[in-house]
């Protein structure tokens, strides 16, 4: 519990801080009357791909767990992904413990296990970014110095800098002393339950958890057609691409500022960077860092700025906070009918 409180502590920090820096020198009032302008008839079209992105995630995760149960429901793999997005607005990383909690409580399966297919698809969706950054880096931006006003000098130094080849290995050799460290614990544990069954009992019921979990990140080599999946990943990342340039046209941003979708991937690129900072649902490191893209990249006033990024970004709160219990109450009314159906 008291784990529990100092992370949501932390994220809520993290989240003040960014929140700070985003709204720092803008003027509430503008960003409020520039709001009120905005076309909303575009929220529905931001709505259809908001929605869809989700569909196309809870179908490519149901070929990550195909091989463990071939008829999980598509809608209930929707469901637990509405249900992880609406849970890491309560806290950062909570929809990754609640999703496969949801599915694999209603298909009877492992949680463990399920849980490593997320780490898996953790793992995808971060080789796609990384793909796209160096694409937006090379092709797009290809300025350190528009980077350094966007990341912060250090940040950027750090990365580039050859003097700090030194820091490199410095880190390196932390992070393989923690890896030692974790494996001594384990071995330490290991020769404990040994002299006591209690410890047994726990060392028992980890290695089964840690082999499921195991199994879980496996099952990419259980995908039966990787084709799907890649498609559905290019689907997902396409709905990201189109939720950051509809809200263009919310604001005319398309044709005062010439914004197009090559202009709408790159903020999708940088500010899934922000959203991947451990802050509640995204709050404030979504604001800033979309801010200072359209800011630095494409010379968009900050109050415009501010402005889209607020709207889109409580638009999508509000989306999945309406939208998630609709999709939950259809889930378990398909699920009772089909057990009405068996009996």
């Amino acid at each position: 519990m008291v784990k529990r409180i100092t992370k949501i502590t932390i994220a809520l920090s993290i989240g003040g801080l960014f929140l700070w820096l985003a709204f720092r020198n803008v003027r509430l009032k503008e960003v409020w009357s520039y709001a009120k302008h905005m076309n909303f008839g575009w929220l529905v079209p931001f709505a259809l791909a908001a929605f869809c992105s989700h569909i196309f995630r809870g179908l490519r995760w149901g070929l990550l767990i195909e091989h463990e149960k071939k008829d999980v429901d598509r809608v209930t793999l929707v469901s637990g992904v509405l249900v992880g997005y609406l849970m890491n607005i309560v806290g950062p990383r909570f929809g990754e413990v609640a999703r496969p909690m949801y599915v694999a409580k209603r298909e009877d399966l492992k949680t463990s296990k399920l849980i490593g297919t997320i780490v898996l698809e953790r793992i995808v969706d971060v080789m796609v970014m990384i793909i796209l950054m160096a694409f937006v880096s090379v092709y797009v931006i290809a300025d350190l110095s528009l980077l350094e006003q966007i990341f912060g000098a250090e940040t950027i130094r750090f990365l580039t800098d050859q003097s700090n080849f030194v820091t490199y290995v410095w880190t390196l050799f932390f992070l393989a002393l923690a890896i030692s460290a974790v494996y001594l614990f384990y071995k330490f544990a290991d020769w404990l339950a040994t002299k006591s069954k209690v410890i047994k009992r726990w060392m028992i019921k980890a290695n089964k958890v840690l082999v499921m979990f195991k199994d879980g990140v496996l099952s990419a080599k259980e995908v039966e057609d990787w084709w799907l999946f890649l498609g559905y990943t290019v689907m997902i990342w396409l709905c990201y691409t189109l939720m950051t340039y509809i809200p263009f046209w919310m604001f005319n941003m398309q044709e005062v500022y010439h914004l197009d979708l090559l202009d709408a991937l790159v903020i999708t690129v940088v500010s899934a960077i922000g959203i991947a900072i451990p802050s509640p649902g995204g709050i404030g490191t979504y604001h800033y860092f979309v801010k200072q893209t359209l800011l630095v990249l494409f010379a968009v006033p900050a109050v415009t700025g501010i402005a889209y990024a607020t709207i889109t970004h409580a638009s999508m709160v509000v989306f999945v906070a309406c939208i998630t219990p609709i999709v939950l109450f259809v889930d378990k009314l398909r699920s009772t009918k089909a057990g009405k159906a068996i009996m």
